[in-house]
This record gives structure tokens, sequence and C-alpha cells, in this order.
């Protein structure tokens, strides 16, 4: 039994090692953007206000809202309920941000919310006088909310915006299909394509829906994951972020005895860094705790430990990097 259960931790490690994801996201230290889930997200600006849109489903009761963005009025996209709202919260609905055929624009008071736009969503199931999307620009960011629409025309016009962000829905039912999505992407051009509202309500993610979007700039959040946001000029403003899950080759390698392990996540996460020996079995743990976004270093020491090939393994929530290290006394 014993051997058996070597061979499995062995075989286990060995699979990791080869076929082990990588999240693509980006990261930043000024802003950040959590999703809950189908359509629903928050915002969060470096000056602490907070923007939801579309909530739905899960109460955040976290943080209390400065802005709502409603894009229409379906029961999955308008619970107030959700969220907290501040004394002076400004809640902006789809009959407010079109008007008589004229998609409004407003400025929200003396905050970091430079702008926020209202733009065309529409589709069979979502007349055009009642939905909208929305273009949010804070702090030189600028984040697309599409609302639920289809691919339409009047997304050639985003290319010019030079998006940062575009979250796109892509049920294939109500909105588009993930293969329509890509086309949209493709038009919209931003920097970053989130896919959202990727099942019909009651459920709010789809895996299988999620890999059907080819986007080539397409980053990938999870019901409950917390990314920063960034763009160019907030890049030259501050040290370089992570853009994604990253675990580098050890240095020196081989090592006697000590080594540094580097690492990179470019969202809040509970971290896991563990060596393992060739048999899979675990030898030490380096790292066991909630980290934010940034960029690691850890040494190892070797010097109980016999000479021959190890495993270095970075757990990150769901994703799993392995690399191969030698011990050589």
């Amino acid at each position: 039994m014993a051997r058996k259960t070597m061979f499995s931790c062995f075989l286990s490690l060995i699979l990791a090692f080869f076929f082990c994801p990588i999240i693509q996201t980006t990261a930043a230290v000024l802003d950040s953007l959590k999703y809950f889930g189908h359509s629903f997200v928050e915002i969060k600006t470096i000056d602490g206000k907070n923007i939801y849109i579309d909530p739905y489903a899960v109460n955040a009761f976290t943080d209390s809202a400065d802005v709502v963005l409603i894009s229409h009025e379906h029961y999955d996209h308008n619970e107030l309920i959700r969220v907290k709202q501040k004394t002076n919260c400004t809640v902006i609905r789809a009959v407010n941000s079109l008007i008589s055929g004229v998609y409004q624009q407003f400025a929200i008071g003396n905050i970091s919310i430079k702008v926020i736009d209202a733009v065309p969503a529409y589709n069979s199931y979502h007349p055009k006088n009642a939905c909208v999307g929305y273009i949010v620009e804070f702090d030189g960011i600028k984040l697309y909310h599409a609302g639920d629409t289809g691919d339409i025309i009047e997304m050639a016009d985003l290319a010019k915006e030079n998006l940062d962000y575009a979250l796109i829905p892509m049920d294939g039912i109500y909105t588009m299909s993930p293969e329509q999505a890509t086309h949209a992407a493709s038009v919209i051009k931003a920097k970053h394509d989130i896919p959202i509202h990727t099942m019909p309500p009651p459920d709010t993610y789809s895996d299988k829906i999620v890999a059907r979007f080819t986007s080539p700039t397409k980053l990938i959040l999870k019901p409950g994951n917390t990314i920063v946001l960034t763009n160019i000029t907030a890049v030259e403003k501050v040290e370089k972020m992570p853009s994604t899950i990253q675990l580098y080759q050890n240095y020196p390698n081989p090592f006697n005895p000590t080594t540094i392990i580097s690492y990179s996540i470019p969202f809040s996460e509970f971290i896991k860094l563990k060596i393992f020996d060739i048999l899979g079995c675990e030898v030490k743990t380096l790292v066991n705790k909630q980290q934010g976004a940034g960029n690691y270093k850890v040494e190892f020491d070797g010097s109980k430990l016999s000479s021959g090939i190890y495993f270095c393994r970075l757990i990150a929530g769901d994703y799993v990097i392995t690399n191969k290290i030698i011990l050589q006394k």
C-alpha cells in the first residue's frame, strides 16, 4: 500500500509539472476589480471609492457603494439589495443613461471617477431603448462593461476609446455566443478582455463557455477573484508589477546547499510554496499564507537533504506550477 501511495504522489507531481495551467491576468498597485459572477463586479479606486455594476446573486457588504451602475432592469442585473449604499451614493440606471435616443455622460463629484459614459447595448432579448453598456474612466484607466448585448455595429466606435479592459457577456442565449464575443473583442480592441455573463441565470459562470472565447487578450476571472488594474501611465509611476502567475527557475541551479526561488502573483491569493522529492513526497513548506500582488523571493536551504532531483511547486488558488530543481553536493 505504501508503494502505491508513493507512486500516486509521484505520478501526480509529474502530471502537474507538464500540464499545470497559468492564469493570464493583469496587475497594478492602484485600483482593483472584483468579479462576483454573472455580470456583477466591483471597482475599487485608489482613493477607496467603490463602484458596483449589475448587482446580482451575491451579497457584497464589505464595501459601501459610492456609485451603482445598472445596465438594464432584468432581475439578474438590478438587485440593489446586494450592496450597501453610502448616504450620497449615485445610482445610474438605463433610464437615466439613454434619454430621447441620446446616450448620457456622467461626472461623479470630486472623486477619482473622471467620467462614466453610457454606450449602446442591445439584442433580440434586450431592446435598444432600454439597455446600455458603460465606459468608466478613473485614475487614467478605461473599463468597458458591455451589459447584455449582441455583437453590434456600434462596437467599432469603442476601438477609438483605447480601452484597458472590456467585460464581455457570452452565454450564447441571452447575450452573444463565445464565438461572437471573440469577434466583438477583435473589434473593440481593449488591452484585456474579461468574460462575464457566461451562463444564463440562476448560474453565474461556465468554464466550457470561457474556453470557447479565444481572444488573444483574454483575461480569466472566476467568481470571487480580485485583480489589481493598471494602464501604461500607472506602470511608469510605480514598480513594475506582474501580469501573470509565474514561478521562475531557481538560482543557482544546481545548488549547494541554498538557492533562491522567485515567483510573482498578479492578485491577492493564498499561496503555498512546497518542495517535493523525486517520489512526490513533501519535504519542505516554504510559504503557506495569504499574499498580495507582487514579486517574491524565498531562500531554500537543502543542507539536510540528499543530493538529487527535487520539485518546487507553487499553488495559487486553483493554479499550480511546478519546476524541477537539482541539489548537487
